[in-house]
């Protein structure tokens, strides 16, 4: 199937990031979400024959799915756009920090399940302006055990 322009197509002549040629590049196809899920799934594809077995889930560097879709940057919305193909597929890519992670989605399946009837009475009371949070900022600091602090 050949590719054809859509709404992502390139239109500067700057080059891709982390490109080490500076000198401006001819504007460049930018592949859409059907396109760069396909793209991604052929990387799985080569890196699964490669060690001879499936990939239940593992990581991807932000620049390499830059690199393979070609994009200066990747946008939640694209991300989003990316999974409904990748759904398709039993896939599901995420943002984690300066990565992303693909899962095969039939694994959340199997997780362990929360329901938010544990916390009822509390959300009655952030619903009526009436919960202090000061008691829950603890949660948002990660606990590094073992790391001591410079004294």
């Amino acid at each position: 199937m050949t590719a054809k322009k859509d709404r992502n197509a390139a239109t500067d002549l700057s080059p891709l990031a982390g490109a080490t040629d500076s000198r401006a590049a001819p504007a460049r196809y930018m592949p859409n979400a059907r396109e760069c899920a396909l793209l991604l799934l052929m990387l799985i594809q080569k890196k699964e024959r490669e060690i001879e077995k499936d990939l239940s889930r593992f990581r991807v560097a932000e620049l390499s799915l830059r690199r393979i879709w070609g994009r200066h940057r990747i946008t939640p919305e694209f991300v989003d756009d990316v999974n409904e193909w990748l759904l398709r597929a039993g896939r599901t890519l995420f943002s984690a920090g300066n990565s992303y992670g693909v899962i095969m989605t039939s694994a959340v399946e199997s997780w362990s399940r929360l329901t938010s009837k544990r916390i009822d009475q509390e959300v009655k009371k952030v619903l009526a302006g009436d919960y202090d949070f000061t008691e829950l900022e603890q949660l948002l600091i990660i606990k590094d055990e073992g790391i001591e602090e410079d004294r």
